[in-house]
C-alpha cells in the first residue's frame, strides 16, 4: 500500500490520520466475527453509518473548534531474537484535530501532530541523544511535527493497493462491550517508498527499498456514551497505540539490523489546558500553530521521514 493513501502519520499514531484505512479490522469482521447486537433504541454495532458517526466523536469530536489527544510512550529498540528488549526513550505529544461535515456520515478530519522524545531518566525533552547502539555517539534529535495528516472518516473504507487497484470494505468495528464499558481496536500493517535514498543518506536510510511500520490502536469508552451519539458532539475515550516501525533517520542506525517498538497510552483533552506544561510550553516556543487543528484541507499529506529529508542534510560518514 501507498504510505500517502494509508496516512499513519511519521511518527506518533496520527489517531486522525489512521482512521480511514481500518480495511484489515473490516474484513476481518465481515469474514468472520458473529453479530452483536446494539441496544434497542441505541447503538448497532453492525452498522456502518453508526460506526462512522461514532467514530467521529471517538476521533477527537465533530464539534467545532480544534480538538486536542495526547498521547505518552516509550520506545525499545528490537534486535533479533534473542538480544533483551531495551528502553531507548520516552515519546509524549498530541494532535490538533478539527472535523468538517460532508454529510451522509463522513468528515474530513483535519489533523497536525507532534511528538517530543524525552529522556528516560530525566523525563526531560531531549535536543541531544547520547546513542547506546552506537557507543554512545551523540545524535541530535529530530521530533515529531507533521501537517498535514488529513483523512476521511466515513461508512465505507476505500484501500488503494496498488495501481489502479482499489478495495472498498464497509466500516464496522470490532467492538468488544463488558458491563458499561465498549472497547474496540484495529491494526494497520503497511509499508511505503523510503523517501531516503541510502547513497545520499547512509547513516539515516535503512537502505531498504520500503519501510515498514504498522500501527495497533485501542479505544475505550462508556457504552451508554455509544447509545446516546446522536446527542453528542464527542464520545470521551483514553486507551493505547503501539507501533513497529524502522530506526528513525535521526538516530543515524543506517541499514544496522533491528527496528523500534512503541508502547503509549492515549487520551481526549477538553483544551490545551490540560497539556503537561512541558509539552505546552515546547510547542509554544517550537511549534506554536500545532495547538490548533487546520482549518482547510491540503494535500498531500507528510511523515516524519519527509519531515526530516526536508529540514535536515545527510551525515557524513567518519
Amino acid at each position: 500500500m501507498d504510505r500517502r493513501q494509508i496516512l499513519t502519520g511519521g511518527g506518533m499514531l496520527g489517531m486522525a490520520a489512521i482512521m480511514p484505512m481500518l480495511a484489515e479490522a473490516a474484513a476481518a469482521q465481515a469474514a468472520g466475527a458473529a453479530p452483536m447486537s446494539g441496544t434497542p433504541g441505541g447503538f448497532n454495532p453492525n452498522d456502518p453509518v453508526q460506526n462512522a458517526e461514532v467514530l467521529a466523536r471517538m476521533n477527537l469530536g465533530v464539534g467545532p473548534g480544534s480538538h486536542l489527544g495526547w498521547f505518552k510512550g516509550r520506545v525499545f529498540a528490537v534486535i533479533g531474537d534473542n538480544q533483551v528488549i531495551e528502553p531507548l526513550f520516552d515519546v509524549e505529544g498530541f494532535g490538533a484535530n478539527r472535523k468538517i461535515s460532508l454529510g451522509d456520515a463522513r468528515y474530513q478530519s483535519l489533523h497536525r501532530e507532534v511528538g517530543y522524545y524525552k529522556d528516560l531518566r530525566t523525563g526531560k525533552i531531549m535536543e541531544e541523544w547520547k546513542n547506546p547502539l552506537l557507543d554512545g555517539e551523540l545524535v541530535k534529535v529530530s521530533h515529531i511535527h507533521n501537517d498535514p495528516v488529513n483523512s476521511v472518516i466515513g461508512p465505507k473504507i476505500e484501500a488503494k493497493l496498488g495501481e489502479g487497484m482499489v478495495t472498498e470494505f464497509p466500516l464496522v468495528l470490532p467492538w468488544t462491550f463488558m458491563g458499561d464499558l465498549a472497547m474496540t481496536s484495529f491494526d494497520v500493517n503497511t509499508r511505503w517508498k523510503n523517501v531516503l535514498d541510502p547513497k545520499e543518506w547512509p547513516r539515516e536510510s535503512s537502505g531498504q527499498e520500503y519501510v515498514r511500520v504498522s500501527e495497533y490502536l485501542q479505544f475505550i469508552a462508556k457504552k451508554a456514551d455509544l447509545d446516546n451519539w446522536r446527542n453528542l458532539d464527542r464520545i470521551d475515550t483514553h486507551g493505547a497505540w503501539q507501533r513497529l516501525g524502522t530506526w528513525l533517520p535521526w538516530m543515524l542506525m543506517g541499514n544496522k539490523p533491528g527496528h523500534l517498538f512503541y508502547r503509549s497510552h492515549t487520551k481526549m483533552l477538553g483544551s490545551a489546558d490540560e497539556l503537561p506544561a512541558d509539552i505546552r510550553a515546547y510547542t509554544e516556543k517550537n511549534y506554536p500553530i500545532y495547538l490548533e487543528a487546520p482549518e482547510k484541507w491540503v494535500e498531500p499529506n507528510v511523515t516524519s521521514y519527509e519531515v526530516y529529508k526536508l529540514e535536515n542534510k545527510p551525515v557524513p560518514i567518519t
